[in-house]
């Protein structure tokens, strides 16, 4: 909803940016693969219970991940590989923000607080939909289809997950964040069959 609504305004204000780290000589993939550092970064963070400093951190991590397309506009760099690898890494950090919150709440908590499995069990059941909905849009565009729809895509993921940290409020944060998964999930999967239906069988 937001990644559709941003998208020209991102991209205006993105721009200068990516010319100027092209001058630096940065890559799009560089940049991609640096932004995957450092979500590391947030993992480790997250681990070790330090959850403002794990959301701040974060904030720059998401920002990368819009960089690398600006970077690639503005030294004309973009590929099909470039698009694979950005989506892949999308993947990646998000399992490297659900993993670490799974293992603080219900492995290793930190203080007693947090000693929490259930939230554990949602930051999983979350990271499993959060894939659903991304391999449902890709399957559906790979047949033909649109699929980029739903009330919570990547934005609106990204945004509540920073401020569950910054705000020390997961659980609420992950309950949120995963009713609106299984919705957009069933959104995409309720789209997709709507536009097949108007196909005529061969």
């Amino acid at each position: 909803m937001l990644d559709a609504n941003l998208r020209g305004t991102w991209d205006k204000v993105m721009r200068p940016v990516g010319v100027g780290l092209g001058r630096l000589g940065l890559t799009p993939n560089s940049v991609t693969l640096l932004g995957v550092a450092v979500q590391g970064v947030v993992s480790w963070l997250i681990l070790d219970g330090r959850l403002l400093a794990a959301g701040l951190v974060a904030i720059l991590a998401a920002l990368s991940d819009g960089i690398d397309g600006a970077v690639a506009k503005a030294r004309g760099m973009t590929s099909r590989f470039g698009a694979v690898l950005d989506s892949t890494t999308d993947r990646l950090t998000d399992a490297l923000y659900f993993l670490p919150i799974a293992w603080l709440y219900a492995v290793d908590p930190d203080i007693a607080e947090r000693d929490e499995p259930w939230v554990g069990a949602v930051a999983l059941v979350a990271l499993v939909f959060s894939f659903l909905i991304s391999y449902v849009r890709a399957r559906a565009e790979a047949m033909g289809f649109d699929a980029k729809v739903g009330i919570a895509e990547r934005a609106e993921r990204l945004i509540l997950l920073v401020a569950g940290l910054i705000l020390d409020q997961l659980p609420i944060a992950l309950v949120v964040l995963t009713a609106l998964t299984v919705v957009t999930f069933f959104q995409r999967i309720v789209h997709v069959y709507r536009q097949s239906a108007h196909e005529t069988p061969s």
